[in-house]
């Protein structure tokens, strides 16, 4: 049996999360959450080096 390592951000235990991605994954948490984000909002999440977009999910990580 393989067992599943789980974030340690406390909204995955969370029935109703406030945010539609997890900061620190990427993983969809709840997808009825509605919100538009920007790259404004991106650079900000960027400078308090979070991991993933908690609006849209995507990976915020320069290449």
């Amino acid at each position: 049996m393989k067992t599943q390592t789980r974030c340690p951000n406390m909204n995955h235990g969370k029935t109703n999360a406030p945010v539609k991605f997890c900061p620190n994954c990427g993983e969809v948490l709840n997808a009825a959450v509605r919100v538009r984000c920007d790259e404004d909002k991106h650079k900000h999440l960027r400078k308090s080096r979070i991991s993933f977009c908690t609006d849209c999910g995507k990976s915020l990580a320069l290449k």
